[in-house]
């Protein structure tokens, strides 16, 4: 029912370039952020460029080291010792981590450190993609653009309880043409559109997938059809996501493209019903 869209080699590095452009940007307007450093060294390297991914890296470590991230710091030392090797700049980061790891951390640093490190528990690498597609397909203008990877890469260091996607952006904006991005992203992807509006979700089509997936992931089975599932998504382009619901659900999954809001719904009705149930099952075992 969905079509499957096969990755080569020139495609997946085209899709690294343009979440390179994407963080790359971010770095410009936050020259410290954490997480676009990074996602920049994991890109460079996963295009074969270490030269700058350990620039990059060694700016991370910098920084972590600046932020008295002990917990980050063995990771990064290990990273640069194999990527950097004697290089100066690399072996001056190793020395500032391995001397951070000798100190005591303060209650004040840990919760700081706690706070910054919020934003690696979400990958928005495949929002910002989209986000660069639909730029360079002439669906966002450059100022729209910009507009979607700030409230994404803010959007990315809050703790939020729906999706962080281009779509949850473009609705939060109201975006005027925000119909007309959705019939591109279902046209180009070959993903139909789907209203969730019209489906009463089924208990044994979301159990198949915890509810953290669901909020964080962006993917939400809706309806079982024998051994198939049928799974709302908000990005068509995420392969690796689709690939996670299938080995996840067990199941032959069949996707569809919802709209940011009918997700939300959806999401919040499906967190109230597991609320509901919890709150039973807890009343059942105290009598």
């Amino acid at each position: 029912m969905e079509k499957e869209p096969k990755k080569t080699k020139d495609s997946t590095e085209s899709e690294v370039r343009d979440v390179i452009a994407a963080f790359e940007q971010i770095l410009e307007a936050v020259p410290n952020d954490r997480l676009a450093l990074e996602t920049l060294f994991d890109a460079y390297r996963q295009i074969g460029d270490l030269a700058t991914a350990l620039g990059y890296l060694v700016r991370l470590g910098q920084t972590a080291a600046e932020d008295g991230d002990k917990d980050s710091a063995p990771d990064l030392i290990s990273k640069l010792n194999s990527i950097g090797g004697s290089s100066p700049e690399a072996q001056e980061t190793i020395a500032r981590l391995e001397k951070l790891l000798e100190k005591k951390p303060s209650a004040a640093t840990a919760t700081s450190r706690a706070a910054e490190n919020k934003r690696k528990a979400v990958d928005i690498t495949p929002e910002l993609a989209l986000a660069w597609n639909l730029t360079q397909a002439g669906e966002l203008s450059q100022e729209d653009y910009s507009n979607v990877v700030h409230d994404l890469s803010e959007n990315s260091s809050r703790h939020i309880e729906v999706p962080i996607t281009v779509l949850h952006v473009l609705h939060d904006r109201t975006f005027k043409n925000i119909e007309k991005v959705m019939n591109f992203i279902s046209t180009d992807s070959g993903l139909p559109i789907l209203s969730l509006t019209n489906f009463e979700v089924q208990k044994d089509a979301y159990k198949m997938l915890p509810i953290e997936f669901m909020m964080h992931r962006a993917a939400l089975p809706f309806e079982a059809m024998g051994e198939d599932l049928l799974v709302a998504i908000l990005n068509p382009y995420d392969t690796e996501l689709q690939e996670d619901v299938r080995r996840t659900t067990g199941r032959k999954c069949h996707f569809y493209l919802v709209a940011a809001e009918t997700y939300d719904s959806c999401l919040s009705s499906i967190r109230k019903a597991l609320e509901f149930q919890d709150a039973k099952d807890n009343k059942d075992k105290a009598k």
